[in-house]
């Protein structure tokens, strides 16, 4: 596979990184910063007869917001919410959007400006996700988060997602620089969630199913929820 790409889809920030069959790990650039802000502005399109509505995330849409000459839509913490049922859409001016339209246009705009970087993306991504998402109560919450957010993912294009837990997938990176067996608790604190995984790893590449057996406990708290505006 001479082409593997990573996504860290975050509360606040997202990063992708291309991965080389050598070994080395490329990050995308946006706007200068290895961080894609995950956020949407609408607003409506003056020029068009029709008055369409005019979206653009991430840096652009931080610019878009600060530069208005009227009243938008700033949308921010969307993963905050995939968890909850109570949430189906939200209408935005004179357009109605699920959660996952909403997730999916990030991911869509996110990957547009990696690709001007990298190529064609594929439809194959490896995605972190949190140990428990926000709001989610029991097991079938997290479930049926993971079930949206591969939604999300396909309107972006991306049809084969595999879903690693972040702090997990942090472990990947540590193990690879140790001599000996080691014992090690990671941490992961989001703008949503913080996640915690006690993980025994041994030194030299592993595959997955390998540092999956060797998790020895993975748990993980929910930030307070941050509101749509």
């Amino acid at each position: 596979m001479s082409k593997a790409f990573g996504l860290d889809f975050g509360t606040t920030n997202s990063a992708l990184a291309h991965a080389s069959t050598d070994g080395s790990v490329r990050l995308a650039q946006f706007s200068g910063n290895a961080t894609f802000r995950s956020i949407l502005y609408f607003e409506e399109d003056d020029t068009s007869r029709s008055q369409n509505l005019r979206v653009v995330a991430g840096p652009d849409a931080i610019q878009s917001y600060l530069n208005a000459k009227s009243p938008g839509r700033l949308i921010q913490s969307t993963k905050s919410y995939l968890a909850s049922r109570l949430f189906n859409q939200t209408q935005i001016f004179s357009e109605t959007y699920s959660l996952e339209e909403l997730i999916g246009i990030l991911l869509r705009y996110l990957r547009k400006s990696a690709e001007e970087q990298f190529g064609d993306l594929g439809t194959a991504l490896v995605v972190g996700r949190p140990v428990h998402f926000s709001g989610a109560k029991d097991p079938a919450d997290d479930e049926f988060a993971v079930n949206r957010l591969q939604s999300a993912f396909r309107f972006a294009g991306f049809d084969q997602v595999y879903f690693l837990p972040e702090p997990v997938a942090a472990a990947y990176k540590y193990q690879r620089q140790l001599d000996h067996h080691e014992v090690v608790l990671i941490a992961d604190f989001g703008g949503g969630t913080s996640d915690f995984s006690l993980v025994q790893l041994r030194p030299g590449r592993l595959n997955g199913n390998d540092i999956a057996n060797q998790v020895l406990g993975t748990d993980g708290s929910r930030h307070r929820r941050r509101r749509l505006r």
